[in-house]
């Protein structure tokens, strides 16, 4: 019983050693930071990072994360061919006048992952209403 246990074991390993993804994946952005510049009080500022799959393994992003909640990441979660396209789109919510200056980290099946975006701003404060 311990030899069949060891085997099985032995066969699990070497399976799952062939079926991981290669960490051999790379990710290009045609640009990594973004200035939304003046943007008006409490309205929801979007930008689309765009990149590409220079490689030759396919491209998969496992999570996008934000250094904030104000800051929601949307990205499409299907495995990206070389030499394909695609995008993360970042939603900023200004519900806070203030300067701002976001992180968002790219985690994907790549040597060099996590890759770093970047967001700044400034969010107008409001106009008083005075009648």
């Amino acid at each position: 019983m311990n030899k069949y246990f060891t085997f099985l074991l032995l066969v699990f390993i070497f399976a799952c050693k062939g079926t991981v993804s290669q960490n051999d994946a790379s990710i290009s952005f045609s640009k990594d930071k973004y200035n939304f510049g003046t943007i008006p009080y409490k309205k929801e500022a979007v930008y689309s990072f765009e990149f590409t799959n220079p490689g030759k393994t396919i491209l998969i992003i496992n999570d996008v994360k934000t250094s904030c909640g104000c800051t929601v990441p949307e990205w499409s979660k299907e495995p990206i061919r070389p030499g394909r396209k695609g995008q993360i789109t970042i939603k900023y919510d200004a519900a806070f006048p203030s300067v701002f200056h976001k992180t968002i980290e790219v985690i994907y099946n790549g040597s060099e992952s996590p890759f770093s975006l970047e967001i700044k701003g400034e969010v107008e404060y409001p106009e008083e209403n005075t009648k």
